[in-house]
């Protein structure tokens, strides 16, 4: 972890060594960090190479420059053919795209027809700016599209536009909106 970052740790006690329980959650950007995890990925899974590898979430101590460093080594040991991040603000986005030789292939998001922030927010507007397609997570709502009576108004309309469409279902519909959704796994016995 570099100096800077070990400091602020430190200074502010985001993370203590003292007790488990007084750690707050965070997540490890630093280099090292990213090429090992990518290449456990690689045992994990049993090959030799991953098509697109995320940075989850955010870190909000992360240094563009060393996760540059990390996606540039990853890549040019062909290790890592594409690369992306997963819920980055617009800036955050920009900053570390503005490190890298290449494009980030995608920001995998939250969005669905009960979640619409990004909608408003200029992630999308960057992402279309830049050529980019997005990546949907829960874009069903996590079950709260089709189990929530909150929503019933939303899925009677959406019912509407499936029949305007001939989609078949809410389902058709959402899927029709133009963003990738996730498929992933963590090990081959996921895939099955």
């Amino acid at each position: 972890m570099n100096g800077w970052k070990s400091s602020v740790n430190a200074t502010y006690g985001i993370a203590t060594t003292a007790c488990e329980e007084n750690v707050i959650g965070h997540y490890i950007t630093d280099r090292d960090h990213i090429i090992k995890s990518a290449e456990q990925s690689l045992i994990n899974l049993a090959t030799d190479h991953l098509d697109l590898l995320l940075i989850h979430r955010p870190d909000p101590l992360m240094d563009a420059d060393e996760v540059a460093d990390a996606f540039k080594h990853l890549h040019q040991s062909g290790k890592v053919r594409h690369f992306g991040v997963s819920n980055f603000t617009p800036a955050q986005f920009a900053l570390l795209q503005s490190r890298l030789p290449f494009t980030l292939a995608t920001n995998q998001v939250e969005i669905s027809p009960v979640h619409q922030p990004l909608l408003l927010d200029g992630t999308l507007d960057q992402l279309q700016q830049l050529r980019v397609r997005p990546m949907a997570w829960s874009c069903l709502g996590g079950g709260r599209l089709f189990n929530d009576d909150y929503f019933q108004p939303l899925r009677d309309e959406l019912a509407v536009v499936a029949e305007e469409l001939n989609a078949g279902s809410i389902e058709q519909v959402v899927i029709r909106l133009g963003i990738t959704f996730t498929v992933a796994a963590a090990a081959n016995y996921r895939l099955r």
